[in-house]
């Protein structure tokens, strides 16, 4: 199969389609009348907000005071701290609920183009790329993860590191790896852990098999002294764009309390079991029967178009290239390793870091962009040999077209026998007031036996069309087709794992009452801390975590969660008094002190006067971490540590001008290496990118 590297350019007019599907497709979420549920604004949007409330108050944002008594903001996996994208938006328009919502579909589109363009290095044809890119863009995982944000931020730069590493592979040139190094950095930088290990073992997979793919062309020798050239140079510059990324991570790990290896129970966790891949025919019949799926309902879903399940099985038939094979072992090695159970666990114990993976529903991206990619390549064959609708293609889509017939009749029967129907519950639908409460109902009324004949019709009626355009090989209305198949299973899917009931503008009136930029939170007792009503917690999650204030009285799940932090939330530490809420979050351990003033507050520096007639301390409700000084007016010292988890500091007698410091001198060094170096490797894309290509051609 040859391929050329500057042959996949895609038009403004492309991009607006796939933007167009996307609005469409995503209606619940574009149009901002229901919001990102559950872990979006509960976990992923906090640390986000922070970090732009923080840059435009003038405050470099390492430090966040506001979760559970502080974290490092630097060493969170889950807010994409290190991404450039979220370092743009923090900084310009700022995080709501409004740019938090646009971030999450300009990842979808992302993912999309970056498959149109992956698949145009191998010359397929235009309709098939576009049909391709949008099961990607549109497939189950994106569907069942929008509350998930680094899943999906980091779904979308996978085909850019997969384009752009076929061609560092074609070709060892300064610009393709530079490029290379700099899409795999704001990968990494945007994608969960567990997408992050995936990857690597996809890669390193893939260089194998370009490695032994080659050996008739090149020689040994040859191969090892070009892979090992092209790719020492591509981690030089990976590392030093990861500068800071790597030193913030390495900074946290020693203090954090999943920096080990998780048990073999808790690597089991959420798999995309055997039966989720009913999801691959009838998407919508996930979102009922929990008892029968026996997992979460965001990895079930698998479906990437019935086009391209079609072309899949009959490549699994028809002769494959090479290329294909590997990909079709890479898919299902990925799928084994979602399933958890015996190969999960066999995994766990034999292949290295595998047992981090804590959710294993995120290894079946791999699974799908591998399946979408082996079918959009028989999806080519078939179209450029011009074939008729004939032998097994026919044999495929009749088999398909009895078993969708036969889940019809089954799902109407059992919905009819058992009464398991919203039919049953007509009158009470329609009695409801509004439109979403009527839609709420109807959600609730239906029965799993619902969705299989639903479903069932809506797949019949697309393979009807399906048959006419392969038939007639009448490909553009064959690409319609597929537009409305992902289009409807997107609709029917995001109201049971996407959006919930409340509206953007609901969420973001709640965000409002958040106090603007960094203020210095009051001394007042920590019980005593702004709250907000319990409804308006379940569209944003914890207020400790918006109200600016520092403390509270029990634990907010989040990612990061530090050691000692952890031990102070222990219900023995509770149960010993070692919690402070009754006191403001600076405070001195005994009567001495007469009267303490906070003269500034910045998440990274405090200054306090105390007034005290004997010799005594100050505590600092802040967890105690390292890179936390204080400043006496004449030395800095480290801070020492009180209790379980806060810091104190020694106070004189008479008046004392203290000021607390968080100074990470190593990470900042970092920081700004990195910033320079990835601000240098793009304005040397920009150069290259005003050159003209030279083509360049690869044989796979």
């Amino acid at each position: 199969m040859q391929f050329y590297a500057n042959s996949n350019r895609h038009p403004l007019k492309t991009i607006l389609f796939f933007t167009l599907v996307l609005i469409v497709a995503f209606l619940p979420v574009s149009s901002f009348l229901f919001f990102l549920k559950n872990d979006a604004f509960n976990g992923y949007f906090p640390p986000k907000f922070f970090m732009s409330e923080s840059i435009h108050a003038g405050h470099l944002p390492l430090w966040n005071p506001y979760i559970n008594f502080g974290i490092p903001q630097y060493g969170d996996m889950s807010g994409g701290y290190w991404s450039p994208i979220t370092w743009l938006i923090a900084s310009t328009v700022g995080y709501n609920a409004y740019s938090l919502t646009v971030e999450l579909l300009f990842y979808i589109l992302l993912g999309g183009i970056g498959l149109y363009k992956l698949t145009g290095i191998w010359q397929l044809n235009k309709t098939v790329r576009i049909i391709a890119a949008l099961a990607f863009m549109c497939c189950g995982y994106n569907v069942g993860h929008l509350q998930h944000f680094n899943w999906l931020s980091g779904t979308a730069f996978l085909p850019w590191c997969f384009w752009s590493y076929l061609l560092l592979l074609d070709k060892f040139s300064f610009k393709n790896t530079v490029r290379a190094a700099l899409l795999f950095y704001i990968f990494i930088s945007s994608a969960h852990p567990g997408i992050i290990i995936s990857a690597g073992y996809f890669f390193a997979g893939y260089l194998l098999f370009y490695f032994f793919e080659n050996k008739a062309a090149l020689s040994f020798s040859t191969r090892i002294k070009n892979i090992t050239a092209s790719h020492s140079v591509f981690v030089f510059i990976f590392l030093l764009l990861s500068a800071g990324m790597i030193t913030g991570y390495i900074d946290l790990l020693p203090q954090f309390v999943r920096s080990e290896k998780i048990s073999l129970a808790d690597s089991l966790l959420h798999p995309t079991n055997l039966q989720s891949w009913i999801s691959a025919l009838f998407p919508f019949a996930i979102v009922k029967n929990n008892i029968f799926f026996n997992n979460d309902p965001s990895v079930r879903n698998c479906y990437f178009s019935l086009t391209l399940l079609l072309f899949f099985i009959l490549s699994l038939l028809n002769k494959k290239t090479n290329l294909q094979k590997f990909l079709l072992v890479a898919g299902l090695f990925f799928a084994l390793l979602a399933s958890g159970g015996i190969f999960k666990t066999l995994a766990y114990k034999f292949i290295p870091v595998i047992g981090y993976v804590r959710l294993n529903g995120e290894f079946r991206i791999f699974t799908l962009l591998c399946f979408i990619l082996v079918a959009a390549f028989e999806m080519d064959k078939y179209i450029k040999a011009k074939k008729s609708f004939t032998g097994r293609i026919k044999w495929i889509y009749y088999i398909l077209e009895i078993i969708v017939i036969g889940t019809i009749i089954f799902g109407l029967y059992k919905a009819v026998s058992n009464k398991d129907s919203f039919i049953y519950n007509i009158k009470n639908i329609t009695a409801q007031q509004s439109i979403s409460l009527k839609l709420k109902s109807l959600i609730d009324a239906l029965s799993f036996y619902d969705t299989l004949w639903i479903q069932g019709f809506i797949q019949l009626f697309l393979l009807w069309g399906i048959k006419w355009c392969l038939k007639l090989q009448d490909w553009q209305l064959l690409k319609k087709i597929v537009v409305a198949d992902m289009v409807l299973a997107c609709l029917l899917n995001i109201p049971f794992t996407g959006v919930g009931k409340a509206s953007v503008a609901q969420v973001q009136s709640v965000l409002n009452q958040s106090p603007k930029g960094i203020p210095s939170p009051k001394l007042i007792p920590l019980i005593n801390n702004d709250k907000v009503s319990a409804n308006e917690e379940a569209l944003v999650g914890n207020w400790s975590l918006y109200n600016k204030q520092i403390g509270t009285a029990k634990f907010v799940p989040y990612p990061i969660m530090l050691k000692n932090m952890m031990a102070y939330f222990d219900k023995d530490s509770i149960i010993n008094q070692e919690n402070h809420l009754d006191k403001p979050y600076i405070f001195a351990d005994d009567t001495t002190v007469t009267s303490i003033t906070v003269q500034s507050f910045a998440p990274q520096k405090i200054d306090v006067t105390v007034v005290s007639n004997a010799a005594s301390q100050l505590v600092l409700q802040q967890n105690f971490y390292p890179h936390w000084y204080y400043f006496n007016g004449v030395e800095k010292k480290a801070v020492n540590q009180y209790g379980i988890n806060f810091m104190s500091v020694p106070v004189a007698k008479g008046e004392n001008h203290i000021s607390f410091l968080f100074e990470p001198a190593k990470l900042k060094i970092a920081m700004l290496l990195s910033a320079v170096v990835f601000i240098i490797c793009c304005v040397l894309l920009f150069l290259f990118s005003i050159r003209s290509p030279s083509p360049s051609s690869l044989q796979q």
